[in-house]
């Protein structure tokens, strides 16, 4: 198996003295009252190794709560084909999410069925969502984009309210490596005005070979067709506003141009991983805002929408 060209496999069978990886689950209600994320992952270091399952959950009443839930590395356990990973008695694959958790602060049951999943393209030259620079082995974090939209069936039991799912939206993605970056945005969504329309991007400062540059992947499909604008396809980036809640920015290829607007709303801390270890704290947003617009090299609007449910992050303003 060409493991660039499924993010969603477990990419490290011979692990680093410092790894990660994680995959992430976002799952939205269909009258859009619960938001709720949940992260399988594993962590290892010199100084222990463990896997874990984090959860954030926005519930209707504007209320975010986040879990973290550690457990053995012997719980985790991985399998290629058909894809699926499983920690303690909870699962995730492609087609079904199947929880068994019980802790002292998080009781989540239940069974949610994945719908057809919305892959990007990919290419020889662009196996996934990092383009060539999947190829490049040395890099302190990787990203794969597995869904960029997909409905869902069922429904979960999270400390003992009963939440439906069904008719609802689900995006999957997943990261992987020592370290996440010092400094990057991301931003996700797939709740606009059209309904098949879906966004992903993520804006961060990359060490390479002893300096730095500022990376970017933005990610739309609309209409069937898909609109990428990252460093590596030779897009411009202009960052035009940045600030610890809101970021402006006009990402231009020589076809079309978006513009993309976004404020952090209520925010809950995260685990995140630092060379290996998730010894870092980051604040995530299921509800943030994000107003985009996509035009042609004529300036002629394609398509204008915002949203409410954004998923979000701000590490550190660019």
């Amino acid at each position: 198996m060409n493991r660039r060209l499924h993010p969603e496999v477990f990419q490290k069978k011979f692990y680093n003295k410092n790894y990660f990886e994680g995959w992430y689950y976002k799952l939205v209600s269909a009258d859009s009252k619960d938001s709720v994320s949940f992260i399988p992952g594993v962590s290892y270091n010199k100084k222990t190794s463990h896997s874990f399952i984090q959860c954030i959950h926005l519930h209707e009443k504007k209320k975010i709560i986040s879990y973290n839930i550690d457990y053995p590395i012997e719980a985790f356990y991985c399998q290629d084909e058909p894809f699926s990973i499983a920690i303690d008695k909870s699962s995730f694959s492609l087609s079904e999410i199947d929880l068994n958790i019980k802790s002292e602060t998080l009781s989540a049951n239940g069974k949610i069925r994945i719908g057809q999943i919305s892959p990007i393209k990919k290419s020889a030259l662009c196996p996934n969502i990092m383009g060539f620079f999947s190829y490049v082995p040395f890099m302190e974090c990787n990203h794969g984009v597995i869904s960029m939209n997909h409905s869902l069936e069922g429904s979960l039991e999270i400390n003992g309210e009963k939440i439906d799912f069904s008719g609802g939206k689900g995006y999957i993605e997943k990261d992987w490596g020592r370290s996440f970056p010092e400094k990057y945005l991301w931003i996700q969504s797939n709740h606009f005005e059209n309904s098949d329309s879906s966004l992903f991007c993520s804006v961060a400062k990359i060490p390479f070979i002893g300096f730095s540059f500022t990376g970017y992947i933005c990610n739309l499909q609309l209409y069937g067709k898909e609109y990428r604008f990252a460093t590596y396809t030779g897009s411009k980036l202009s960052i035009l506003e940045s600030t610890n809640s809101k970021v402006s920015l006009e990402f231009k290829s020589k076809t079309h141009s978006l513009n993309l607007k976004g404020e952090t709303t209520v925010s809950e801390e995260l685990a995140a991983p630092k060379n290996g270890a998730m010894d870092k704290n980051i604040k995530e947003v299921l509800s943030g805002k994000v107003s985009i617009e996509l035009t042609d090299k004529s300036g002629k609007v394609i398509y204008s929408s915002s949203s409410n449910q954004c998923g979000m992050e701000i590490v550190e303003k660019l």
